[in-house]
């Protein structure tokens, strides 16, 4: 008698996954860790003052021994959201069934709306700081935790409006593990 009894599906991811998944995270980690980006710390930081300036804040970016800061406060790698930039590439360039032109233009819509976000939340921080509002230890951690959550996920909305293959694979992807 034929087993009838359906195969596990939970048991391993189905075999499209793992190719995506394993160069989703190269790319990733390539993005992330191999290039130096000074150059983007500097932008981040010259866009932060220029943002405080509209509101009326004095901001003095200072370059020095390969670091950006503004009046004193580090801008590091991870200040210019090059991290979400690269978990968006990672998961968009691997995807299957989707045109080059779309996942580049979903990647440069996210790119530039996470790199003006980045600014006005370090814009934000930095005011309120400054001015008294909040302490360093409110307005950096849980306040950039709370908005990273909130940018993400508007960000994945654009990106499934820009290109529906990315939501239509990943759900697929879930979906077969589930049955």
């Amino acid at each position: 008698m034929p087993n009838s009894k359906a195969p596990d599906a939970n048991a391993h991811p189905p075999p499209k996954i793992m190719p995506y998944m394993a160069a989703a995270a190269l790319i990733m980690m390539g993005v992330y860790f191999l290039p130096n980006y000074l150059f983007l710390e500097v932008w981040t930081a010259y866009n932060a003052a220029y943002l405080l300036s509209l509101i009326g804040t004095d901001a003095q970016v200072m370059i020095t021994g390969g670091a950006a800061f503004l009046d004193g406060i580090h801008i590091v790698r991870e200040c210019t959201g090059i991290q979400v930039i690269a978990v968006f590439m990672g998961l968009l360039i691997p995807l299957p069934n989707a045109g080059w032109k779309r996942k580049l233009l979903a990647l440069l819509i996210v790119s530039a709306i996470l790199y003006a976000a980045n600014a006005a939340r370090i814009a934000l921080e930095f005011s309120l700081v400054y001015s008294g509002m909040l302490p360093w230890s409110l307005a950096h951690y849980p306040m950039s935790l709370l908005l990273g959550i909130l940018g993400m996920l508007l960000l994945v909305v654009i990106t499934d409006k820009v290109l529906p293959e990315f939501g239509d694979f990943l759900l697929s992807a879930f979906r077969s593990r589930s049955q």
